[in-house]
């Protein structure tokens, strides 16, 4: 496959990655299996931008299918990588949008300092952007992270003066999120307050979880979004049967599993299973109801760890309820003891992290002001070594890449170019009689002959090659996707344009000539081509100057 194939290959499996496209929204499986491919294809070719695009792809597909322990390393690890100067401008929204779902996603494995850290840099990032969808997306990732943390209440609180500061701004996803957020914040509320307060303030939350969610669901027709429109259909769903609108409830249910059995949404599917199992209980079919809380384990027990904790709570709870009323007393109390040990274990992981997190308030921001520290001291140390690092690959004359960036970046390129049995040309460029330009004209002239030289070759040159000074008055070109054929045609059409070109620093009916060799793959290894292009460029010099000249095929 040429090098313009696997870039229209690389576009191709973009947009089947793409979440916000149909094949992505609906199938996140095979939309997590193209931004693999995606990803790992920009990075043979050197697309930055495309492999970090790609990167995030995977995280939110990964989120979607509710891989939540496989998300937080490959999201923490990309972060860096879309923090490089190269990347940071391109993909600000990505970033974003990998924060949010990194939070979610340490919060699902109970890794809250990473979530809350997550959060905390989305909502410095959301408010130095400005606009209501930033900040509304923000608030929601924050307020989501208290809610698994046990406080519904601030989650709640978060979101709702995000939303009040924001009125009237146009329908957008997060607008959307955010409605359903405080549905399901104000669902996991009443769970809390059941039995533990008196029932009119449970009753409060379920209105306020009821009105979230009619404008989450009049949203949807706006904003059609195919991952919130299962869990604005199973929460509203859920709502409804604690309110003891069981026909309604269970249109809802039924039609968000059937959603969410298609799209592959596996954490929702479980939430909504837990559900029906509360409703088959609520419709007095206990027998029924037990037998989808035990299938409902089964399956999650093949995640271990990595099954939601409050839906194994909501499960195991179905099955007690369901025991109870068919009289299995041994099996109830069996269910009753692991809702014990779950509840205990989350009470404890998030009462570890609030202690750890929260101790007081001026001790938090302490820490985040020694965070905010730490890291500008990092990126201006990073920033230091970079800066280092492009100057020691730099040559001062020209701006060009120097000898030692140039092998850098061949070393990069040639062994992938070798793996795909890609074509790939390398061109040494020589200016002709340089010595008299030097000498007739002096050193300052022929500096400036050099720096011009380096400006046209730039503007000749497509983002994906490798252009460098060698020294002296020798420059090299490393073309990945060229064969010979068109290298040479490429080349000529570069030794033209120098001699066509004028220069200020030389008298103006004086032109500059160049000759050029190249050698083109098979043969990747870089001495090889180097000595190759040497020797062409040798019998262009013999033949005249100012001409092209391509090596023979390697043997």
């Amino acid at each position: 496959m040429n090098h313009a194939d696997r870039h229209a290959l690389l576009a191709e499996r973009l947009a089947q990655a793409d979440p916000a496209s149909p094949q992505g929204s609906h199938a996140p499986g095979a939309a997590l299996e193209a931004s693999g491919q995606a990803r790992r294809l920009a990075l043979d070719l050197g697309c930055a931008v495309e492999a970090g695009r790609a990167g995030v792809w995977q995280c939110v597909h990964l989120w979607r299918l509710g891989r939540h322990a496989d998300l937080v390393p490959a999201a923490l690890l990309l972060l860096d990588e879309l923090a490089l100067p190269a990347v940071a401008p391109a993909l600000d929204a990505e970033r974003h949008e990998l924060l949010r779902v990194l939070a979610l996603a340490a919060c699902e494995t109970s890794a809250y300092d990473v979530a809350l850290n997550a959060a905390h840099e989305l909502v410095r990032s959301a408010a130095a952007r400005g606009g209501a969808e930033p900040a509304i997306a923000a608030a929601f990732t924050l307020g989501a992270c208290f809610e698994r943390m046990g406080d519904s209440w601030q989650g709640l609180r978060v979101l709702r003066e995000a939303i009040a500061a924001h009125r009237g701004a146009a329908p957008g996803i997060a607008l959307l999120m955010a409605h359903n957020g405080t549905m399901a914040m104000a669902i996991g509320a009443y769970h809390r307050l059941i039995g533990a307060a008196p029932e009119a303030e449970a009753r409060a939350m379920l209105h306020e979880a009821r009105e979230a969610g009619e404008r989450a669901r009049a949203l949807l027709a706006a904003v059609p979004d195919a991952v919130y429109e299962v869990a604005v259909l199973g929460n509203l769903g859920e709502v409804l049967l604690h309110q003891g609108e069981l026909a309604p409830a269970e249109a809802l249910l039924r039609r968000a599993l059937a959603l969410a059995e298609a799209r592959q949404l596996h954490a929702h599917r479980w939430r909504i299973q837990a559900s029906l199992a509360d409703w088959l209980l609520g419709a007095g079919r206990a027998a029924e109801a037990l037998d989808g809380a035990a299938s409902l384990l089964d399956e999650m027990a093949d995640r271990g760890d990595a099954a939601p904790q409050q839906t194994l709570i909501r499960a195991h709870h179905a099955a007690y309820r369901a025991c109870r009323v068919l009289g299995r007393h041994a099996d109830a109390l069996g269910h009753f003891e692991a809702v014990e040990r779950l509840e205990r274990r989350r009470t404890t992981t998030q009462l570890r992290a609030q202690s750890m997190l929260f101790v007081s308030r001026a001790e938090a921001q302490r820490a985040q002001w020694q965070a905010e520290q730490a890291r500008a001291e990092a990126s201006h140390q990073r920033r230091r070594a970079a800066e280092a690092s492009q100057r020691a690959e730099q040559d001062e004359l020209t701006g060009l890449g120097n000898r030692r960036h140039f092998e850098r970046r061949a070393g990069e390129l040639l062994p992938q170019g070798e793996a795909a049995a890609l074509a790939l040309t390398l061109a040494l460029i020589d200016i002709d009689h340089f010595k008299a330009i030097n000498d007739g004209h002096g050193h300052a002239a022929g500096d400036a002959v050099l720096r011009g030289l380096a400006q046209l070759l730039r503007e000749n040159m497509r983002a994906g090659d490798v252009l460098a000074r060698l020294g002296g008055e020798e420059f090299v070109l490393l073309l990945p996707g060229m064969d010979a054929e068109r290298a040479a045609e490429v080349c000529e059409r570069l030794r033209e344009r120098i001699a066509r070109e004028r220069w200020p620093a030389l008298p103006a009916a004086q032109r500059v000539t160049a000759s050029i060799g190249l050698a083109s793959a098979p043969g990747y290894e870089l001495a090889g081509l180097m000595r190759r292009a040497d020797a062409a460029l040798y019998e262009a010099k013999r033949g005249g100057r100012n001409r092209v000249c391509a090596a023979a095929a390697a043997a």
